[in-house]
């Protein structure tokens, strides 16, 4: 399985890049001691970076929240022109295709490790704080699920999938949107 998902890694190694340059910019503002910075090693953690054991919620909350965020927005906005000209228009050209490529490249990296997401989960519920746990289950659990899944490499499958659905889901919102500001408006 380990193969699968380095094969995965090295086929989207843009976003695998990005999600390594992200994890070690949150180990340098929180400074948390870096052990490994490099992207691509043949094990669970290729692309990401390997650092100590996150104690705070805070630190281990933008471990896994901040390198999610920034990778799904870059990809979402590569999509917006790649997918749409690709998938709905029918346009194959290289330009088209490269910036498809660069949009599932992102979003196919862009869930956290399955030992950061344990470190948040410590953090959240190893305290007392009860509002903190209600606040952040929702954060949690879209961090465990994609953790989950990135073990298995479906990440990769489910950027594929979040890229051929994502211009007809958006042509729909786009027209409703206007629908909506309108009956406001008048």
């Amino acid at each position: 399985m380990t193969t699968v998902y380095v094969v995965t890694r090295v086929l989207t190694f843009f976003g695998t890049f990005l999600r390594a340059f992200w994890e070690h910019l949150v180990c340098r503002i929180c400074k948390i001691p870096a052990e490994d910075i490099r992207a691509f090693k043949f094990d669970e953690l290729c692309g990401h970076v390997e650092h100590e054991l996150v104690n705070k919620t805070s630190h281990a909350f933008l471990m896994c929240w901040l390198p999610f965020t920034l990778n799904f927005t870059m990809g979402t906005m590569f999509l917006l022109t790649g997918a749409y000209r690709v998938f709905y228009i029918g346009e194959m050209s290289l330009t088209s295709i490269g910036v498809l490529w660069l949009g599932i490249s992102c979003i196919a990296n862009c869930a956290p490790s399955f030992e950061d997401m344990l470190a948040l989960k410590d953090c959240i519920y190893g305290g007392k704080n009860k509002v903190l746990k209600v606040v952040l289950a929702p954060f949690f659990g879209v961090v465990c699920a994609m953790s989950c899944l990135e073990k298995y490499s479906l990440t990769f499958v489910l950027s594929i999938v979040y890229s051929v659905a994502f211009p007809y889901a958006f042509s729909l919102l786009l027209p409703a949107l206007n629908k909506f500001i309108t009956l406001l408006t008048t």
